[in-house]
């Protein structure tokens, strides 16, 4: 049961290369359907999966661009606690914070990915994950790997609201209304 003096954060994590409305959608549908007092954008430094890319600043700063609400705010924590994986990030968040609630929230695409980041296992087992559906094939997310090995620990999404409150492992799959936009489309269209 929550105590008054604790908070409920989610954590929705990427590169944001640019952030989008999209992006917004996600971020606002997961603060409103998991009841949770902020949301942290936690910009990565360098994603070891990606290629190269602009600067933390320009990035978070697309994000600043947008119209966040006062319950949402651009962290730079993964800069300060020099962590590159989202494994150790998680470990050090809930080592120095524990007056929090923490959820991960990811889209669907990166569920099916999860596997390939370090310590995935970890991941799952140190915070409560949210995922989100995106345009594409939500059918292969959920029947990914990642998925598959933690499907006893699924929360159906009429009770999303609660993971906030529930030891790790659990994950919810939120099918809220999808947004089209993607930061990959919008650099190709500025590149074109």
């Amino acid at each position: 049961m929550k105590t008054a003096n604790r908070r409920s954060i989610g954590l929705f994590g990427g590169s944001f290369n640019p952030a989008h409305g999209g992006h917004l959608h996600v971020a606002r549908a997961g603060l409103r359907q998991l009841q949770l007092d902020e949301i942290w954008w936690l910009v990565s430094p360098q994603n070891p999966l990606k290629p190269s890319q602009p600067s933390w600043e320009s990035r978070a700063q697309t994000i600043r661009n947008l119209p966040l609400p006062p319950k949402m705010r651009v962290s730079d924590i993964e800069l300060r606690y020099q962590t590159q994986y989202t494994a150790d990030l998680l470990i050090r968040l809930t080592q120095r914070h524990q007056n929090m609630d923490f959820v991960f929230m990811m889209g669907a695409d990166n569920l099916l990915q999860l596997p390939k980041w370090k310590n995935w296992q970890k991941i799952v087992e140190t915070v409560p994950i949210a995922v989100i559906a995106r345009p594409g094939s939500p059918i292969r997310a959920r029947l990914g790997q990642a998925a598959r090995q933690y499907s006893d620990h699924r929360i159906g999404e009429s009770h999303a609201h609660t993971l906030k409150t529930r030891p790790a492992p659990a994950w919810s799959y939120l099918t809220l209304p999808l947004d089209p936009q993607s930061s990959s489309a919008i650099r190709a269209k500025r590149s074109g």
